[in-house]
């Protein structure tokens, strides 16, 4: 299995560490997400920091996706100038960073767009609201749980402070909430307990405020992927979907059929001795994201094949057990690395895709597909 990957993998002239994307099994998460927000009428703004690419860009245009959303203001400049108009920026707003937000939202609003804002402070919100001369849509972030950033969600009279703060250009947009903390879960029945705790207090934290016409707008992979029902939301903003990960696997929001992205790393170093190979793919390439391997010791990542035509199956007997800057130690069970050398290539799966896609970005506009 690992030498046919390895001579498919040589066949694409690959050399070095290169993010290797599934086209085909990309856009078939693609569609499935889509239709998951026509089933209940949530508008579909995806988060392109997974992939920060606008050939992948273009699969979601060819969907129907015309918003999208980004995690910075270089992203945002970034697929402004690729031609996307309507984006939100799904990070509290940098006071610093106040004259590039309006710029942007000057240029996106002359092409009939809009650059959305996130705020959770009502001093941020009104010194924003004092020198904005274009329009904004400011989105209140909501902590629902994940006690990252936001607003407190039973923090009712701060919510006000931040909607009275939103005065001339500045329009609320609707409550914003990312519950991360679904990572942690690892069935369906436990994500969505994460979802109805947060949409439970997003609605409450709205009822509070007494602003029933607020939009909800959610996000994260697990709760868009594996809830039965989505249409209390308004909006959903899941990105890791288009391309999945060992996370989501473990998760089970999703199959190994639709992991869609991967790293082809070269082997430099063979030790049957000890069942281990060495490979030219490090923290650098894959990050330092783990689970917990059969051992529980971290994972970072297992070996994969290759088809002629796509992506192959994750092979379980492969565990990615050490990191550094460049270099990977595989460890492999029994006979799984018989006959690999230095100079073959492997296929490596990552803990998360959304980080390799983020390391390997300079490669992404000409991606290496199926």
């Amino acid at each position: 299995m690992l030498r046919t990957t390895s001579e498919i993998l040589q066949a694409r002239g690959v050399t070095r560490p290169t993010l290797l994307l599934d086209e085909a099994r990309a856009r078939a998460n693609i569609a499935r997400m889509a239709a998951r927000a026509r089933a209940a009428g949530a508008a579909f703004r995806p988060h392109f920091k997974t992939h920060q690419s606008g050939a992948v860009g273009r699969w979601f245009a060819d969907a129907g996706v015309d918003r999208i959303t980004v995690s910075s203001l270089d992203m945002a400049h970034h697929f402004a100038d690729l031609g996307w108009r309507d984006m939100t920026v799904a990070i509290l707003h940098n006071p610093l960073e106040t004259p590039r937000a309006l710029a942007l939202a000057r240029h996106l609003h002359e092409q009939g767009g809009r650059l959305g804002l996130l705020v959770d402070d009502p001093d941020v919100t009104a010194a924003l609201a004092a020198v904005a001369d274009v329009p904004l849509a400011v989105s209140v972030k909501i902590d629902t749980g994940y006690r990252r950033s936001g607003l407190a969600w039973d923090q009712g009279e701060r919510l006000d402070a931040v909607l009275a703060a939103c005065t001339g250009s500045l329009a609320p947009a609707g409550l914003l909430t990312h519950a991360g903390h679904a990572y942690e879960a690892r069935s369906r029945r436990a994500v969505q307990a994460v979802y109805d705790v947060a949409i439970m207090r997003l609605q409450a934290i709205r009822a509070a405020a007494n602003r029933p016409d607020l939009p909800l707008s959610f996000g994260d992979t697990p709760c868009c992927s594996l809830v039965d029902d989505l249409s209390a939301c308004d909006e959903i903003r899941p990105g890791n979907f288009v391309f999945c990960d060992l996370m989501q696997l473990a998760i089970g929001s999703c199959g190994p059929g639709d992991l869609a992205a991967a790293v082809a790393c070269p082997v430099i170093g063979v030790y049957p001795e000890r069942r281990e190979i060495v490979i030219h793919g490090g923290a650098v390439h894959l990050s330092k994201e783990s689970l917990a391997g059969p051992d529980g010791k971290p994972c970072y990542g297992r070996l994969g094949t290759v088809a002629g035509d796509g992506f192959g199956e994750v092979l379980s007997g492969t565990v990615l057990t050490g990191l550094s800057q460049e270099h990977g130690v595989v460890r492999c069970d029994a006979g799984l690395a018989d006959g690999l050398v230095p100079g073959d290539l492997v296929l490596v799966w990552p803990v998360h895709s959304c980080l390799s896609c983020d390391l390997l970005r300079n490669r992404m506009e000409a991606p290496v597909t199926f």
